[in-house]
């Protein structure tokens, strides 16, 4: 799904000057079926990255899934992942906590342990966390 780059970019228009119908369509059609950067097309037309930024708002064009995110790190996705999982959990125990809440037969006991749940859920998503029991001085070291 990788478009080819020619050999020499476009030159861009003078400034003011409106861009070429054809340059704008070539690049909505990289904008809505590539993973092309803004940078890249921007070579590859000759329109410029402001022009194209400012196109995309305007128009309403729609990225593909994933083309505004820059490759990750194995590091980076597992960190993604770990954030996603949080963001399940926190919302797992929420629903535990209003399902508690809303059973006329639930227990003190119930309803104290969705709590505990539900403030376990959201020390896990707090920002910042380390979301590991291993302490900072210990990853250091290892590294």
């Amino acid at each position: 799904m990788s478009a080819a780059l020619p050999e020499e970019p476009r030159p861009s228009p003078a400034r003011g000057r409106p861009n070429d119908p054809a340059a704008l369509a070539e690049v909505r059609r990289l904008i809505e079926t590539s993973a092309l950067s803004y940078r890249a097309i921007a070579k590859v037309t000759g329109v410029p990255r402001t022009t194209i930024s400012r196109h995309v708002l305007e128009g309403g064009w729609i990225r593909p899934k994933g083309a505004d995110a820059p490759p990750q790190s194995a590091e980076g996705e597992r960190r993604m992942r770990r954030g996603l999982l949080a963001e399940r959990v926190l919302r797992a125990a929420e629903d535990l906590v209003q399902r508690v809440e809303l059973d006329p037969t639930a227990t003190p006991a119930a309803f104290a342990r969705a709590v505990r749940v539900l403030a376990l859920a959201q020390r896990l998503d707090r920002p910042g966390n380390a979301r590991s029991r291993v302490s900072r001085a210990q990853r250091v070291r290892v590294r």
